[in-house]
């Protein structure tokens, strides 16, 4: 059965930051060191010798253009906190936007085996389906460069930034910099870069976020090697002759104003609660993927909170199945879980689709439109 996983979004987000995850200050009104020539130790220090934080993640900035070539086994793991899923790969990095990543092995099914772009293109294939889909990126060098700022800037909001010590990565001595949340606008609770000393580049990273679900992400090369020349046929991608072959923007969601008109695109049938009285439906967002089918329906009432109805191929399961409880929804067994403070979540499978209903209501409304669906 195969799974959606999180590593799949991480090494697309790889392609756009280039691993880089930007500047961040080491105080509340802190800044990134003006002066990004100041040179780094590059021998092992003690504790009162080490670099300040600033003047390291600015090198691991440059870095990122410094480095011509990076090429390694690369493992990335995903941790829920009570199980965790290792997926490793073979990468070719070539500055300034050209990108590989092979799956050698993994412990679930992967949606995508490689990924390859050239700059201009970007290619996903899934080798059990034999599938391919190729994406243009349509933005040049600015765009990018614009878009890894933003990236950056939202990244690394109310972090403040510490180093730590010294460490081995790879059998490359490291400096550890750790990343902490100081703010309500941070994305992540933590980070850790474990930074190559010889080189600056980041060899290692560790995220912990807990938006929806606590989750700690960590990439980590066992493996690497710097400026190393890579053939240009690493980056221009052949799907083998019998493969199918898609546009990404075919599996782009489209947008329905009701349900009817989504109903008929999609090869199952959408269910048609019955919502309260104040919520209107605003949207209808179906389509298909590189691991089946999905629509969501989309409802809100004056305040601008939201309800959603979701129903998809049961072959979308999540990496990690997060904690819930047990419900019962009809004749159906289903679980409720909070996903924030103000948002909860009815989930169950039935006929082979997986259903979900969540929203800012409470819990027996929550199960009132579920069973509206079962029923």
């Amino acid at each position: 059965m195969k799974r959606t996983h999180v590593s799949t979004v991480i090494v697309a987000l790889l392609l756009v930051t280039a691993g880089c995850l930007g500047a961040v200050g080491t105080g509340d009104d802190a800044s990134v060191d003006e002066d990004p020539d100041e040179e780094l130790p590059d021998e092992d220090l003690s504790d009162e010798e080490l670099p300040d934080a600033d003047a390291l993640l600015e090198a691991a900035i440059d870095a990122e253009s410094n480095v011509e070539t990076v090429q390694g086994t690369q493992t990335v793991t995903i941790d829920d906190g009570s199980e965790s899923v290792t997926t490793t790969q073979n990468v070719w990095e070539r500055a300034p936007d050209q990108y590989r990543a092979d799956v050698v092995e993994s412990d679930e099914p992967e949606p995508i085996d490689v990924m390859v772009t050239d700059g201009s293109t970007i290619w996903m294939y899934d080798e059990d389906d034999n599938e391919a889909v190729q994406m243009d990126l349509g933005f040049d060098q600015a765009d990018r460069e614009a878009l890894n700022d933003g990236f950056v800037e939202a990244f690394t909001t109310d972090m403040n930034a510490s180093v730590e010590g010294t460490d081995t990565v790879a059998d490359r001595d490291v400096y550890v910099l750790e990343l902490t949340a100081d703010g309500d606008d941070a994305l992540y609770e933590s980070a850790t870069l474990w930074i190559d000393q010889e080189t600056d580049y980041p060899v290692k990273q560790e995220v912990t976020s807990s938006i929806g679900q606590e989750l700690t992400t960590t990439i980590a090369f066992e493996e690497v090697a710097f400026d190393e020349e890579i053939d240009d046929d690493v980056f221009a991608f052949e799907p083998p002759e019998d493969a199918e072959i898609r546009e990404f923007d075919d599996l782009v969601p489209q947008q329905y104003d009701d349900v009817d008109a989504a109903d008929a695109d999609v090869p199952f049938d959408l269910p048609h609660p019955d919502v309260p009285a104040e919520y209107t439906l605003e949207s209808v967002l179906a389509g298909e993927n590189m691991v089946g089918w999905s629509a969501t329906l989309q409802y809100a009432d004056d305040t601008d909170s939201f309800l959603t109805v979701g129903v998809a191929d049961e072959a979308q399961d999540p990496v990690f199945e997060p904690d819930s409880d047990p419900v019962e929804v009809g004749d159906v067994d289903a679980t409720i879980r909070e996903v924030t403070e103000t948002r909860t979540i009815v989930e169950w499978t039935d006929d082979g689709l997986t259903y979900t209903v969540s929203g800012e209501l409470a819990d027996d409304e929550l199960i009132a439109i579920a069973e509206s669906i079962v029923n």
